[in-house]
């Protein structure tokens, strides 16, 4: 298992905030900050070579959680997740559609201005949201991280689905 962590606030104490879900990814720790926005992937490796997330391309930024099954049918990939940014870039806003496996994928595209998250059919790897006042929102494997930078709003989101979001709706 992985874990994964997105926000808009500013994340002062990430040691804090990562304590409980470290462990669901002991094999490394990933950062990514752009604009206000902080990206955090606590990696456990089981398929295919160690790859380190969040994974980047130019303006775009992912991240997941589980194992997608079909990785090998859209081309020669080291590991499952890297198929996922060429997956969107082919088929945008659905490429969700074209994955078999349990995942929790959160996907922000900055030139095109949109923010996906998605859980798979059955929600094996759960993906929680919290949104305050419109202005500010997370999103994380567990509710922890949010409960520790003072989320107020924090739900599960539901198995299979897919949310699309403006990303400049929170700014």
């Amino acid at each position: 298992m992985c874990s994964i962590l997105f926000s808009s606030k500013n994340i002062d104490n990430l040691d804090f905030v990562n304590e409980r879900i470290k462990f669901r990814g002991p094999d490394h720790t990933g950062l990514v900050k752009r604009d206000k926005y902080s990206f955090i992937h606590n990696l456990l490796s089981i398929t295919g070579e160690f790859t380190k997330q969040p994974f980047e391309d130019k303006n775009i930024i992912c991240m997941f959680n589980g194992q997608i099954y079909n990785y090998n049918e859209f081309g020669n990939y080291k590991s499952d997740g890297e198929c996922l940014i060429p997956l969107y870039k082919k088929y945008g806003n659905n490429f969700i559609q074209h994955l078999d496996g349990e995942f929790a994928i959160l996907l922000v595209d900055f030139e095109k201005d949109i923010l996906i998250a998605s859980t798979d059919i059955f929600s094996t790897k759960p993906l929680y949201m919290a949104v305050d006042n419109d202005q500010t929102f997370g999103f994380s494997s567990y509710a922890s991280p949010l409960q520790r930078l003072s989320y107020q709003n924090i739900y599960k989101i539901p198995a299979n689905t897919t949310y699309i979001f403006k990303l400049s709706k929170f700014s």
